[in-house]
Parts: structure tokens; C-alpha cells; sequence
């Protein structure tokens, strides 16, 4: 699923954020209450070029990175712009937007977040569910879908608890856990850690909730991280060479990716079904070609 590029990403946060702009800090930390507009696409660029006062990290991997920081207790708002499916978010730490410099006309094509699950450092266990409620709640509300990959096995939303805690992963965002629920995930899952996997109209939402501390006070503090990715990017950067082909091309190598997917897909499903899990039959795909093409 992570191919190269988002393997760079992944290898060079640490050091983008390191080397975000003092200035734009400052000016970041005076207007905290500001919510920061943002777009993936071209727009992004303009969007981030303007908060970060033209700060461009040009790394020679072929990325370019434009970060945006807050330091506690002054937590960034920002608003990913997406139509009717637009959020959000709050109590953030850090943005980072990525562009690729072999497709700079595709602007920004993923947007890595961390924040926190709450504005507080440390909350008691009932405050840390209601703000997860809240937060699943919005995100519903905002229109967001589960997504399947298409070479992914399609659980059926009953056994969606079952999925959490054998592969850590919600299959159904729709259903807020009971607190009851909230608890034994955390307590059963040893990484202290589930994710989302969502979907909006070109646009794919990753998201985990991380348990990362408890303090002498039993008091728990919780992480978010989300990357948003244009489905355009994800599925290009499926195809090996995908920047270089014809329309033609792509096309063809795409519907050759769609025809082995099934087949795994295929294989996954009947894994899954042996290990007592039930199939959604009735999930479908979106049409992401007019996306990618």
C-alpha cells in the first residue's frame, strides 16, 4: 500500500519539522485562535505559501514540503476545504503539506496532521471518549466513508469490534463505541492504537487514535495523526511509471491494477471468511478513475 513516495514522506517529517521558519512560528502563535484554511490541489500550495510567509522545504528525494507549527497551549484549527465533506480540526501541533516536484500542477497532494485528542496534555478516561464521540460524530456528520482498497478483504459491519481488536482497524466509522468498548480496546490492543480509513469524493482520510501516556494521576493522554491523500495521487503512485505513460497508457495500466486487485481481493475474502468473518457482498468501490486519469 506505501510505495516510495510515501515512504519519503514518512522518512523525512522529522526532519522537515525541525527546520520550519521561526517567524512563521511566531506569527502562528500570536493568531491561535485563527482557523487556517486548507486545500489539497493547487489551491493548497496558495493556501500554505500564504501562512508560511513563501517557506518551501525543497528536499532532492523530488518532495517539497510546507509546514505549519504551534507549541502548546496554543493549538492550531485548521479546516481541510472539501466541499460538503469539508472538517474541522483542532488541538493541532503540527501540518505538513507535500507536493512532488515531478507533478508540481497537482499541487498539494497530501496533508499530514498530528494532534491532540484533547486541548488538555492529560484527561480522565470519560473526558478522552467524549472527545472521541465528538470528533466521529463531526466526521460522520461531514459525510465520510469507509473505504475499502480494492485488493482489501470487505468486513461486514457486525463483526467491526472483532476487526478492531485483531487488526487494530475500524471497518464501520459510523458506529461510535460505547465507552465500555472504548476501554477494552485500549486495554486489549497492546500498541494502544486503532485507525480509520475513510473516503469523500477524491479525497481518501487515514486516522489513528493513539493512547500514548498515562501519568502518575492515571490520567491518559491521546494522539491523532491524519494524513489526507488525493485518491489521484494514491492510485498513480500504485502504477510503477505512472508519470511517465500516455493517457493511453495509464488508462490501461490501470484497468490491469483494477483486474489483479479483484483477484487478491478474492483471496482475502476467503482467508477472512475462514477465520469466522463475515463479507460485506454489498460494498462497492467508488469510481476513482476520473480522478486518476
Amino acid at each position: 500500500m506505501f510505495h516510495l513516495h510515501k515512504g519519503l514522506v514518512a522518512i523525512l517529517l522529522f526532519l522537515t519539522l525541525s527546520a520550519c521558519n521561526v517567524g512563521t512560528q511566531k506569527d502562528i502563535n500570536i493568531n491561535n485562535e485563527q482557523i487556517y484554511t486548507l486545500h489539497l490541489g493547487s489551491e493548497g500550495i496558495q493556501d500554505f505559501l500564504k501562512y508560511t510567509n513563501g517557506e518551501v522545504d525543497r528536499q532532492p528525494a523530488g518532495m517539497n514540503f510546507m509546514t505549519l507549527n504551534w507549541n502548546p497551549p496554543h493549538l492550531g484549527k485548521v479546516r481541510i476545504e472539501h466541499g460538503i465533506n469539508s472538517l474541522e480540526l483542532e488541538n493541532i501541533f503540527s501540518v505538513m503539506g507535500s507536493q512532488l516536484s515531478d507533478s508540481l500542477g497537482d499541487g498539494i497532494q497530501i496533508i499530514d496532521i498530528d494532534a491532540g485528542l484533547t486541548h488538555e496534555e492529560f484527561v480522565t478516561s470519560e473526558q478522552a471518549y467524549v472527545a472521541y464521540a465528538s470528533l466521529m460524530k463531526k466526521i460522520n456528520e461531514a459525510g465520510w466513508q469507509q473505504y475499502f482498497y480494492r485488493f482489501d478483504a470487505r468486513i461486514a459491519k457486525e463483526d467491526n469490534l472483532k476487526y478492531i481488536l485483531d487488526r487494530k482497524e475500524v471497518i464501520d466509522p459510523a458506529y461510535i463505541l460505547s465507552f465500555k468498548e472504548w476501554q477494552e480496546v485500549f486495554n486489549k490492543i497492546p500498541t494502544k492504537v486503532f485507525s480509520y480509513q475513510l473516503y469523500s469524493n477524491g479525497l481518501l482520510l487515514k486516522f489513528s487514535i493513539d493512547q500514548t501516556a498515562i501519568n502518575e494521576k492515571k490520567q491518559e493522554q491521546y494522539m491523532l495523526r491524519y494524513t489526507i491523500q488525493t485518491i489521484r495521487y494514491d492510485e498513480r503512485n500504485s502504477i510503477s511509471n505512472s508519470d511517465q505513460m500516455t493517457a493511453k497508457e495509464l488508462k490501461i495500466a490501470f484497468q490491469q491494477m483494477v483486474e489483479k486487485n479483484k483477484l487478491v481481493r478474492l483471496t482475502q475474502e476467503k482467508e477472512a471468511k475462514q477465520k469466522g468473518y463475515k463479507i460485506d457482498e454489498n460494498y462497492q468501490n467508488p469510481d476513482v478513475w476520473p480522478y486518476v486519469k
